[in-house]
């Protein structure tokens, strides 16, 4: 189906500019048919002629056309850096939220706790300081991406460059974000923890809080050591925003299908099909 130069990609089923490649998923789009070669009839064998040798034909090799390559799943080798930071800041901040509780519990000195804290405070800032870096490059490398995605749009609407030339641009840069997102997401979650836990663990931050606070005197703790306790839980807690703001946005979500489903708008199938698509959401850990 044409509309006004445009046609219905056989691939996608989205429309695009009509030429040789889709705009959207950059696959050939299909040439006219063409009606395949009569062949003859045979002519049967007169009676009593001799019957001709049967010659058996290989097939000819199928050819290929490999469509222009689309951008290609993240391997898990190129998440290593990533992985490997969280991983290691996320046993410093699991220990040292244990390391606090075993002090206000009473099963640890003044002394010992302040030395050991300190040692954990100090490899943690220094991973944290690597991650922020590593974010504020990626979002910014992002935001590049996506102002060139658009203004190559805006030259391709205007014939400026060609559909294949628009296509192999947009791949190119479809790949490096597909490679970008990931690894913003897992640096995004310092704790490795499943985004359906972060109310009880922002629950239990803040009780740590008002815990340390509380019982500081008691436990002979000065006064700069209980600012410097809470204002590092503080900061664990804004590290938490975005997977905060990912937890709120599914639960939304499951609010608004709950009604859909109520009002009759979608069929049990339906309802139970994307319930259970967001509960799995809430399992992950980015």
């Amino acid at each position: 189906m044409a509309v006004l130069g445009r046609v219905v990609c056989p691939h996608c089923g989205k429309l695009t500019i009509k030429g040789k490649f889709c705009m959207n998923c950059g696959k050939e789009l299909e040439a006219p048919a063409t009606q395949p070669p009569v062949q003859p009839r045979p002519t049967p064998p007169q009676p009593g002629a001799p019957t001709p040798p049967t010659i058996e034909l290989a097939a000819p090799p199928a050819e290929q056309q490999a469509p222009p390559e689309a951008p290609k799943e993240v391997q898990p080798e190129e998440l290593t850096e990533e992985r490997r930071l969280v991983e290691q800041l996320s046993k410093l901040y699991n220990w040292q939220l244990r390391l606090v509780d075993l002090f206000l519990d009473g099963e640890a000195t003044f002394d010992a706790f302040s030395e050991i804290y300190t040692d954990y405070e100090s490899r943690i800032a220094t991973l944290n300081q690597k991650r922020l870096e590593m974010i504020s490059r990626y979002e910014e490398r992002i935001k590049e991406l996506t102002q060139r995605l658009d203004n190559l749009k805006l030259r391709h609407e205007v014939s400026e460059i060609t559909d294949r030339e628009y296509i192999r641009q947009k791949i190119e840069i479809d790949r490096e974000i597909s490679k970008l997102r990931p690894k913003l997401t897992i640096l995004q979650n310092p704790i490795e923890i499943k985004i359906g836990d972060i109310p009880r663990f922002r629950s239990d931050i803040q009780e740590r809080m008002e815990r340390v606070k509380r019982q500081a005197k008691d436990l002979n703790m000065p006064e700069e050591w209980v600012q410097r306790v809470v204002n590092n839980l503080r900061v664990l807690l804004d590290a938490i925003g975005e997977l905060v703001k990912q937890y709120e946005r599914i639960k939304a979500e499951m609010v608004k299908l709950e009604l859909r489903y109520k009002v009759g708008e979608l069929k049990h199938d339906d309802y139970m099909s994307q319930r259970q698509r967001l509960e799995r959401q809430l399992e992950l850990t980015f």
